[in-house]
């Protein structure tokens, strides 16, 4: 890409401050110098091709180069429908989502629906079924039973793709949740300095620069008085985001509502998604975190991602009655089912599953329909977001101690020898990639699969990473 921004870039490896730590009001902010700051506004949803049936959400997404600037610089990237990120998709729980993807590049691709639970013959990863051909379309479609905020990406050479720009928000409304005033997706991505210039805008050259929608430092206008729903995908294909806010309440994570709220911050790791609220009295700026995948929370500058603006003051509203459900985590039985270590090396970046890399691996089976506990120990030199497809899971423990309430999720982050306990319900046939979501470590070996039911489970092809 002929830019002096890279994305995806890697953090830098400071000494580590722990989980949970919040920087202190001395610690450097680093915001935009650029005036006017920029308006940010939700990427534009896809119009939907059959607003007539009710049943169903009918879409065209073309995927394609396109020169985009981001932060003011021009890259020369791919986009799906000309925009980057890609046009959002929105629907209602219950609805059909029919996708024709055209590919118009000069490559293969697919499309993969992260956190959704598809069938397997739609879920875009390669190993057994073909991608999408230069000049050729494909149609997804599938009911969508689950609410949220979730994405899709290429899984076919995966980093260089969703580095290019082909990535895009999936929100799935639930008809029976409250309304807000404002209703934002929030895409963060990360851009390096590549070059030698003096005029690098703040950056040193290793940390990265956290964009949202595209945009550096941007303003979010909102009505006076107001409910903001931010909801924030982290599409970076490296970079840890840890995001806090005066006031901001963590509603909902990668599989919808949460089990209770959370207060105050919320780190955001490669693939994971987050929903905050944000009581609008005046204005609140919100501000990310620098972290290192090589261990926690680093001692750089604080770089503000974005403010909420209302157009004037006035008391801060109330919040919505969210459906929080309250449920603590289900037991622990103690036993365990399938097993997953994390190995590897950032100097030698050979990564791996149980001592294998992908596609040279040993797949795990599971009968349909069976409840199973994974335990999942990180043995390596890096943080690995664990990410399956096609199901979520819950988070029973982590170093034995069980989270406060329930915690259903698709992606988690598993810190430096840590070892995770996760609760598994195999009700999706088919052979399900499980990789960590650092796509350079899934495209270097940290990937294997599970099957699920009947059917064969080995790998034919490696072009799925």
């Amino acid at each position: 890409m002929r830019s002096a921004l890279m994305l995806g870039c890697l953090l830098a490896c400071g000494p580590d401050a722990g989980e949970g730590e919040s920087a202190s009001s001395t610690d450097r902010i680093v915001s935009s110098d650029a005036e006017p700051r920029p308006r940010l506004r939700s990427p534009a949803e896809a119009p939907d091709l059959a607003p007539d049936d009710p049943e169903r959400v009918q879409v065209e997404l073309t995927a394609a180069p396109h020169s985009f600037e981001v932060a003011g610089q021009a890259v020369e990237g791919w986009a799906y429908n000309a925009q980057v990120p890609g046009p959002t998709l929105r629907l209602t729980r219950g609805q059909i989502l029919e996708v024709t993807l055209h590919n118009a590049l000069t490559d293969p691709t697919t499309i993969h629906w992260h956190g959704l639970h598809v069938p397997f013959e739609m879920d875009g990863a390669t190993w057994m079924h073909d991608p999408v051909q230069p000049g050729q379309s494909f149609t997804y479609s599938f009911i969508v039973d689950q609410v949220g905020t979730f994405w899709y990406h290429p899984h076919f050479d995966t980093a260089r793709q969703v580095d290019l720009g082909l990535y895009g928000a999936i929100v799935v409304d639930d008809p029976d949740e409250p309304e807000v005033d404002l209703d934002v997706v929030a895409i963060l991505d990360a851009w390096a300095e590549i070059d030698d210039r003096d005029d690098h805008h703040g950056l040193d050259g290793t940390s990265p620069l956290l964009t949202v929608n595209g945009a550096r430092d941007p303003i979010l206008e909102a009505p006076p008085g107001s409910v903001a729903r931010i909801r924030w995908i982290n599409a970076a294909n490296l970079a840890y985001a840890g995001i806090r806010s005066e006031g901001m309440t963590v509603i909902a994570g990668d599989q919808g509502l949460l089990a209770a709220p959370r207060h105050g911050e919320v780190l955001l790791t490669p693939g994971e998604r987050a929903e905050t609220e944000h009581l609008l009295g005046e204005a609140v700026e919100i501000l990310g975190d620098p972290w290192s995948l090589y261990g926690g929370r680093t001692p750089g500058p604080v770089q503000r991602l974005l403010t909420v603006e209302p157009s004037e003051v006035r008391e801060a509203p109330q919040s919505p009655a969210w459906a929080f459900s309250g449920l603590p985590p289900t037991p622990d039985p103690l036993s365990t089912d399938l097993v997953y270590v994390l190995q590897g090396d950032p100097m030698t970046q050979d990564w791996r599953i149980n001592g294998e890399r992908f596609p040279d691996i040993t797949p795990f089976h599971l009968d349909l329909d069976a409840e199973a506990i994974l335990e999942v120990r990180n043995l390596s030199g890096s943080e690995h977001p664990f990410h399956l497809h096609g199901h979520a899971f819950e988070v029973l423990s982590r170093d034995g101690v069980a989270p406060p309430y329930r915690e259903i999720v698709d992606t988690v982050n598993v810190r430096l020898f840590e070892s995770l306990r996760l609760r598994l319900v195999a009700d999706n046939p088919g052979s399900w990639m499980v990789h960590c979501h650092i796509l350079p470590h899934a495209d270097q070996g940290m990937m294997t699969i599970l099957g699920v039911g009947d059917g064969p489970h080995e790998p034919h092809d490696h072009r799925g990473r």
